[in-house]
C-alpha cells in the first residue's frame, strides 16, 4: 500500500475551487432523533466505525509543484455535542456548523454535530464534496445502522478503486469522445459564461412549488428537467446558447461498495433558442443522447480543448430520487430530513436541484443574485413554468 494516490477529475475540480475561494464545498446530511437517544458515546462509536471503514474519509487532497494528489491521513473526524433552546435554534446551530466546515480547508473530511434541544435532537453529518459521491452517501446511510471494524483489505480495495478510476479517466481522455466534444463546442456562437473570481457568497436555499409528473409518463424526467432549466435561463437573461453542468456516475460495479468520489461532470449545450417546445425538445434530445454517449470524457479534458468553453458553466443541475426517510443509527430509528433550511455557497451562478418524490418533482434553487444579474425567484418561477410546460406535452411527444 502507498500513502499517496492519484486525484480523480471530480476531486480536482472541487479542490481547485477550494484553493481559489478558501472554502470547501460541504455535503450535509441531517437526522431528527428521539429526545436523548442515542447517547453521544454510542454515536461516537458509530462515527469512528465509519471513518475507519472508509479510507476516503482518511485522505487529504494536496498540491505539489503544480500537481495534485490525495494523501493518506489520520482517521479523524470532528464531533461535538451542542445545546439549543428549540428547533429554530437547533437548525441555526446546524447552519453555523456547515459554515465552519466550509471555512476550514485543513479540517477533517467529516464533521458531526449532535444538537440537543427541548423540541428534539438532531444529528448533522457534513462531508467534503471532494471525497463523496451519491453512491458513497448511500453506503454511509447503511453503515450508520451496522457499525463494524475495518478489515485489512479496505485500504487495498480503496487503492484499487482509485487506480481503476484513474485509468478509466485517462483512457476516456485519449479516446474518440474528445473529438466529439471538440466538434460540439465549435458550434457555440455568441458569449459563453466566463465565471467569477469572487469568493462565493453564502446564500439561502429557495424551495419552489412542486411539479406533478403525469401518470402516463414512463422513463426518466431528467432530460425534461434539464431542457426546462436551459429555457428558463434564456427567459431571464440574454444568453444565446446555454451551458449547464451536472454530475454523472458510472463507477465500476466491482467497487460499488467503496466510498469515494467516482463521478464526472458532464456539460449540456442547448442551442434550440426560442423555437416552439415540441420541435426544440426533439432537437435537444438528439443532442443530449449524443452527449451522454460521450459522458465519460473527464470535465477537465473538455475544458482544456481550447474552444470558447473554458470550464465555466451557467449553472449546475442535480437530480436525485427521494430515499426512505427512516434510518437506523446506533440501534435507534431516526428520520432523515432535508437540510434545505441551510445556507450554501453556489459553486457556479446557480445550483438547481430536482428531487423525484413519488408523482412529484420537488425543486430547489441556490443562487447568487448579484453575480447573476437576475433574481432567484424570477429564475425559479420560470423554471417551474417551463418544466410544467414540458411535462404536460409528454404524451403527444411519446406517441
Amino acid at each position: 500500500m502507498t500513502d499517496r494516490l492519484p486525484i480523480l477529475s471530480a476531486q480536482l475540480g472541487f479542490a481547485l475551487m477550494a484553493e481559489r475561494t478558501g472554502r470547501r464545498i460541504a455535503v450535509p446530511m441531517l437526522f431528527r432523533m428521539p429526545l436523548s437517544l442515542p447517547s453521544a458515546v454510542d454515536l461516537d462509536l458509530v462515527l469512528q466505525s465509519i471513518t475507519l471503514r472508509n479510507p476516503a474519509l482518511c485522505c487529504r487532497i494536496r498540491f505539489d509543484r503544480g500537481g495534485a494528489y490525495q494523501e493518506r491521513h489520520s482517521a479523524e473526524f470532528d464531533f461535538a455535542e451542542l445545546q439549543a433552546e428549540n428547533e429554530v435554534a437547533a437548525k441555526r446551530r446546524a447552519v453555523e456548523a456547515i459554515d465552519e466546515f466550509e471555512a476550514s480547508l485543513d479540517g477533517a473530511p467529516m464533521s458531526a454535530r449532535l444538537i440537543r434541544s427541548l423540541d428534539g435532537d438532531y444529528l448533522l453529518l457534513v462531508f467534503d464534496h471532494a471525497l463523496i459521491d451519491e453512491q458513497s452517501l448511500l453506503q454511509i446511510r447503511r453503515q450508520l445502522g451496522a457499525p463494524s471494524f475495518p478489515d485489512d483489505r479496505q485500504w487495498e480495495r480503496f487503492e484499487a478503486a482509485v487506480h481503476d478510476r484513474a485509468a478509466f479517466e485517462a483512457a476516456a481522455a485519449a479516446g474518440p469522445g474528445i473529438a466529439f466534444w471538440a466538434d460540439r463546442l465549435k458550434s457555440i456562437s455568441g458569449e459563453v459564461p466566463t465565471g467569477t473570481h469572487e469568493t462565493p457568497k453564502v446564500v439561502p436555499v429557495i424551495d419552489l412549488p412542486g411539479v406533478t409528473i403525469p401518470s402516463a409518463f414512463r422513463g426518466s424526467c431528467f432530460p425534461y428537467v434539464l431542457l426546462s432549466i436551459h429555457r428558463a435561463l434564456r427567459d431571464v437573461s440574454e444568453f444565446g446558447p446555454t451551458l449547464i453542468g451536472y454530475p454523472w456516475g458510472g463507477r465500476n460495479a466491482t467497487f460499488s461498495d467503496v466510498v469515494g468520489c467516482f463521478m464526472n461532470t458532464v456539460i449540456s449545450l442547448d442551442m434550440t433558442g426560442s423555437r416552439s417546445l415540441p420541435g426544440a425538445m426533439a432537437d435537444f434530445l438528439d443532442g443530449w443522447y449524443a452527449e451522454i454517449d460521450h459522458a465519460d470524457v473527464p470535465f477537465a479534458s473538455v475544458a482544456a480543448l481550447g474552444s470558447a468553453f473554458s470550464g465555466s458553466v451557467d449553472g449546475l443541475l442535480t437530480y436525485t430520487h427521494a430515499l426512505e426517510s427512516s434510518v437506523n443509527i446506533a440501534g435507534t430509528q431516526v428520520v432523515e430530513i432535508s437540510p434545505g433550511f441551510a445556507h450554501s455557497q453556489p459553486i457556479s451562478t446557480f445550483i438547481a436541484t430536482a428531487m423525484v418524490c413519488d408523482d412529484e418533482l420537488r425543486l430547489e434553487l441556490i443562487m447568487d443574485e448579484e453575480t447573476a444579474g437576475y433574481g432567484a425567484q424570477e429564475l425559479g418561477s420560470r423554471w417551474r413554468h417551463r418544466l410544467s410546460e414540458a411535462l404536460s406535452g409528454l404524451p403527444a411527444w411519446q406517441s
